[in-house]
């Protein structure tokens, strides 16, 4: 079987396709082929080509919400970006396209549709994001992250929409045990861990209430990692209890040390979080734009999984939230059952037994 597949722009859009993909080999005995569409300057194109899978470069961007040439542009990129989607389908003899959001899946899915080849979508969001919505009625099935998402679609929509989960990354499922992912971090003592992070390009808002509470936080028997991001560069009197990094490579390790988490509330996050069972306080990216992160948080608070921060208040509730939650042993376990209870370790098999089943029939 052959598969064209339209994820990137983010990693919350790429990992979970990836992670379908290496489901949909493993059960076919790797008997399975992959093409990816995707730009080559942004994480797909430097992901993608590492893991082995074919990828071929289609030049689209997101609306931008400013007139500019860009936004002039968009509708021949769009255009151009489907003839590329079809032709790779007609030479490569593509069985099936799956979608996972971003501006990426639209030409693939009309492309899919054009060529009467079927149409997989993938939502990692509470919220469809524009390109899923448009491609909807054309899709055989949508695999859901949440079942909440159902109230955002047409009812006529509803039964081919299935609540799987966000799948995620193999090295996830397998959790690490917590005392060799401590050993691996180089944490000696027994005190509290909290993992702090912001994405590849970091979280500026909890960069600088991290600054501007490092002299407390250093007198708190509770140790850090703090992920920066490429884009902001931490003061160089940093406390021995925070251990800063610009990249963390190994999540599965940094998730298993930690005993609370600090992070914004993308798709990919969210589901790793309550893969990992980890309790956590959510600060939605305010300029989302689908507003995305905050439905996505919104899900975990009302679930006791979670303490939603906005944004704007991220710097006057950092320390509290640390210094009132990271020592209550009660409240991080119930937390932990919550998030636990959301999981859905099973969305990367679920989702590729009823892609193969789809073509099989």
């Amino acid at each position: 079987m052959k598969f064209l597949i339209a994820a990137g722009g983010t990693g919350g859009h790429l990992f979970p396709a990836i992670a379908v993909a290496e489901q949909i080999s493993e059960k076919l005995d790797n008997k399975a082929e992959f093409h990816f569409v995707g730009n080559a300057d942004k994480i797909e194109g430097r992901i993608v080509p590492q893991m082995g899978y074919k990828f071929h470069e289609i030049n689209i961007s997101g609306l931008k919400k400013k007139i500019s040439f860009d936004t002039v542009m968009l509708p021949f990129k769009i255009i151009s970006s489907i003839n590329t989607c079809r032709e790779i389908i007609l030479k490569e003899g593509i069985d099936a396209v799956i979608c996972a959001g971003a501006y990426l899946s639209y030409p693939a899915g009309i492309a899919a549709s054009m060529t009467k080849i079927p149409l997989v979508l993938m939502e990692s969001n509470v919220n469809p994001g524009k390109a899923i919505k448009m491609l909807s009625k054309r899709a055989d099935f949508i695999c859901t992250a949440f079942d909440e998402s159902k109230s955002f679609f047409d009812a006529s929509l509803h039964s081919k929409m299935y609540p799987l989960g966000n799948p995620v990354r193999k090295a996830i499922l397998n959790k690490p045990d917590k005392q060799k992912a401590r050993s691996v971090w180089n944490i000696e003592n027994d005190n509290p861990l909290v993992l702090i992070f912001g994405g590849s390009l970091g979280a500026r808002s909890i960069n600088l209430a991290m600054e501007k509470e490092l002299s407390k936080l250093a007198e708190l028997n509770i140790n850090f990692i703090w992920q920066t991001g490429k884009n902001y560069t931490p003061p160089t009197n940093v406390p021995k209890n925070i251990i800063v990094t610009t990249f963390i490579d190994d999540m599965a390790n940094a998730y298993a040390a930690s005993d609370f988490v600090i992070a914004r509330s993308g798709a990919t996050t969210v589901a790793e979080l309550c893969v990992m069972a980890k309790p956590s306080a959510l600060v939605p990216l305010p300029s989302a734009s689908n507003n995305e992160q905050y439905h996505n948080a919104k899900v975990l608070e009302q679930k006791n999984a979670s303490i939603l921060i906005d944004n704007s208040q991220v710097s006057d509730k950092l320390f509290d939230v640390i210094n009132s939650i990271v020592n209550d042993q009660a409240k991080l376990t119930a937390m932990s059952n919550s998030a636990a209870n959301l999981a859905k370790p099973m969305a990367a098999s679920d989702c590729a037994d009823k892609i193969i089943k789809l073509l099989k029939n």
